[in-house]
């Protein structure tokens, strides 16, 4: 490829591993802020002389809020913050109010910005182009501004530029308004349940006095317990709501990613051909065939392996949601069972030096789902070899199993280098991962704890400390 080519490759794979950190940032709930700045850094990193930033609108629906912009002055920003809204305020409030993209190519003569001339002059400001956030096809949540000092229009890459912007913005903003909804919900829940309890604790009393008040306090004190059921219900169904959106989010991401990139190289690789055809008319060089042919078998296995990416990550997809239907129960015995699924993963057991150990009750039995629980086991097993044994000499890892009156306990042990405590409470969350860009997707874990808990009808639970290995233990009815 060119060198011009080299360079543009090198800016897309520089803006896809930004825009895989940033989802990282938002599935681990980083402040919405550092999130903006990291954002606003990622694509002033793609185009020359632009500064960037992220302004909010107030719940008010009028106010503008400052958000981010890492690279503008401070007192700038600073000056936005409580601006109101208007068919004439600059680029970004008026962006808000007229819900559409506002391009102003230069400042000191657009209408837009008169009232605002003596704000902006300092800082030699010229072009502004401001873009509505949108929550849903109604709901603003701010704007993506990019500033240059010179007068300009958005080109197609700017274009391009933009949309991933406000896409990810929307995403860190969206999920954070919605953590702050849940914590005041739950703040009220347990206002009200604290309120209603010291109200049947004076009932209960009042009520000693006689059975008939006794018996309205025990029914009131049964409508309470009904309502907050039925609260908890709700907040269970909203966090599923905002699990389901982060999840969405995240596979539109990662299939943009080779998707996007095949298609940049079925573009380079159509524009060569073309430059080949010319050049067959009017006769063509050795030299030339040679360097077309080496393009076309570069641009090819880029294609392949981006196509292949993607078959990949849509098999994954496909296994988050499992399907009882699919799968039926049989009763076999789990010491055989469990030797015939690692006998799968000799080649890679050997290849990392990897000893297992298997210490299961001679004869016992389950009645269970073959397939999802052999899935499971490979998905623990394969998580111990790529996340365990970096600095570990003598690698083991050892599963069991223990009968309980009414489980069955299986346990898969390792004693690599033990997972950080900030790290426990988000394995289960799809898309996390410490190896991003090192063969993991960050799905296995969720897949595994979808599968137990949902097709197996047991439960998951894992114990983990720094360099004592860690422990995850499946609980599964017999």
């Amino acid at each position: 490829m060119t060198t011009e080519t080299m360079g543009e490759a090198q800016l897309a794979e520089d803006l896809r591993h930004g825009q895989n950190k940033l989802l990282e940032m938002i599935a681990r709930g980083a402040p919405l802020q550092e999130t903006l700045a990291r954002l606003m850094q990622l694509i002033e990193a793609q185009s020359h002389g632009v500064l960037c930033s992220v302004l909010l609108l107030d719940q008010d629906g009028i106010h503008i809020r400052k958000g981010a912009g890492p690279s503008l002055p401070e007192s700038y920003m600073n000056a936005l913050d409580g601006f109101s809204i208007g068919p004439t305020a600059g680029s970004c409030g008026t962006a808000m109010y007229l819900k559409k993209m506002v391009i102003v190519k230069d400042i000191t003569t657009d209408p837009l910005w008169a009232p605002y001339k003596a704000l902006v002059e300092p800082f030699g400001f010229r072009a502004c182009w401001s873009t509505p956030i949108y929550l849903n096809s109604d709901k603003i949540l701010g704007t993506f501004a990019m500033y240059y000092r010179e007068i300009r229009e958005p080109g197609k890459e700017d274009l391009k530029l933009i949309e991933v912007a406000t896409h990810l913005a929307g995403i860190a903003i969206e999920r954070t308004r919605r953590e702050e909804e849940l914590d005041l919900h739950r703040t009220h829940l347990t206002e009200l349940v604290a309120e209603r309890t010291a109200e049947l604790s004076m009932a209960k009393e009042r009520a000693e006095i006689s059975n008939m008040a006794l018996s309205k306090a025990n029914q009131e004190l049964a409508n309470a317990l009904n309502n907050l059921s039925i609260t908890q219900e709700e907040l269970v169904r909203r966090d599923k709501l905002a699990a389901l959106a982060a999840l969405v989010a995240g596979v539109a991401h990662e299939l943009n990613t080779p998707i996007g990139n095949g298609l940049m190289v079925a573009s380079t690789l159509s524009e060569l051909t073309q430059e080949f055809a010319h050049s067959y008319q009017s006769g063509i060089k050795r030299s030339s065939l040679a360097h077309y042919v080496a393009e076309a078998m570069q641009a090819s296995d880029i294609l392949q392996r981006n196509l292949q990416r993607a078959a990949d990550l849509v098999n994954s997809f496909k296994q988050v949601s499992i399907d009882e239907a699919n799968y039926k129960r049989s009763t076999f015995v789990l010491g055989n069972f469990v030797a015939e699924t690692v006998a799968s993963l000799n080649g890679a057991l050997e290849k990392n030096a990897v000893q297992l150990m298997q210490n299961l009750p001679s004869g016992l039995t389950i009645n269970s789902y073959q397939g999802p629980l052999a899935q499971v086991l490979i998905n623990l097993i394969n998580n111990c070899l790529i996340h365990a044994f970096e600095q570990t000499d003598h690698r083991v890892i050892e599963i069991a199993a223990s009968i309980h009156p009414k489980w069955i306990k299986l346990s898969v042990r390792d004693n690599g280098k033990g997972i950080p405590e900030n790290d426990l409470k988000h394995i289960y969350d799809p898309f996390f991962t410490t190896k991003l860009g090192a063969g993991s997707s960050g799905l296995g874990l969720h897949i595994t704890h979808n599968i137990v808990t949902s097709l197996l009808d047991g439960k998951i639970d894992v114990q983990s400390s720094l360099n004592s290995g860690t422990c995850f233990t499946i609980s599964l009815p017999i």
